[in-house]
């Protein structure tokens, strides 16, 4: 067979199979065409029959609800009537037991008003008898106290005469103490005045061995009076009381001394171990 029969016969195949599909594709349409009427037909059909259902079924639903709320009226209705009743009976029973208790609160009033006209009694009595007990009470505290006040008044008129006696013999030994006191300075002026003088004559008889030549020679006993004394202790103290030390031009013008003095008395100090000197400070130790 030549190409152009070849050719030729593959055209007419292709013509064939088309016409083919064709008519195949037109028969299909046909039947999908029936089967969407059937189709629908059918849903029309069960359309209406779900209607017609739906219908009874509203209709059987409506006459059920319609048959409960009446049944339930009726039961509203007797359990109405059930509860009116029950009420009736407790209103009833309420009011008796209302009654009873009014009645019962007026005899515990009744009561009440008894014991407290009986406690106002009593009180009243107590209160009368306590009145009596405290004035008999505050007559015999006035009475003590009375005697009381009279014996203190001895005690202190007694105290008092001891305390004068006490303090005219205190008196006497303080004068005496004082006289006593003088004495002893005057004697002890009286030793260090010789004292001094024997120490002096000592001193001149060795200047005049030694040629005329004067030596410094410590006294051996010096004047001690009591306003030295006094003033040593006025020192003392104010340097005990600053412990931050003092300066020689604070101390001349705090006592008001002269500086050779002053000198000479801390210097007392010091060899009685009550003062130190450090930095030009002193210390009281």
């Amino acid at each position: 067979m030549t190409t152009r029969e070849e050719m030729r016969s593959l055209a007419e195949e292709i013509v064939d199979a088309y016409t083919d599909r064709v008519a195949t594709i037109a028969e299909l349409r046909k039947t999908v065409k029936t089967e969407l009427k059937e189709l629908k037909d059918a849903r029309i059909d069960l359309g209406k029959e779900l209607r017609a259902d739906l219908a009874k079924s509203a209709a059987d639903r409506n006459a059920a609800v319609s048959t409960q709320l009446k049944e339930l009226d009726a039961a509203h209705a007797a359990m109405s009537r059930e509860m009116r009743a029950e009420l009736n009976k407790g209103r009833q029973t309420l009011t008796e037991e209302e009654a009873k208790r009014q009645s019962e609160a007026r005899e515990f009033m009744g009561e009440l008003g008894r014991v407290v006209a009986e406690g106002k009694a009593a009180v009243k009595t107590l209160l009368g008898e306590f009145d009596s007990s405290h004035n008999a009470m505050s007559r015999e505290m006035r009475a003590e106290l009375s005697k009381g006040r009279q014996s203190l008044a001895k005690g202190e008129r007694k105290r008092q005469s001891e305390a004068r006696e006490f303090m005219g013999e205190l008196g006497k030994a303080v004068a005496e103490g004082k006289a006593a006191t003088q004495t002893l300075l005057r004697d002890f002026g009286e030793v260090q005045a010789g004292a001094r003088d024997e120490w002096q004559k000592m001193t001149a008889t060795i200047q005049s061995k030694r040629g005329g030549v004067g030596i410094k020679v410590k006294p051996l006993i010096e004047e001690i009076t009591p306003e030295t004394t006094t003033l040593r202790n006025r020192v003392f103290e104010y340097l005990a009381n600053h412990p931050d030390g003092t300066k020689m031009t604070e101390l001349e013008q705090e006592f008001s001394v002269a500086r050779i003095q002053m000198a000479k008395l801390l210097e007392d100090l010091a060899d009685e171990n009550k003062v130190a000197k450090r930095n030009s400070l002193y210390f009281a130790i």
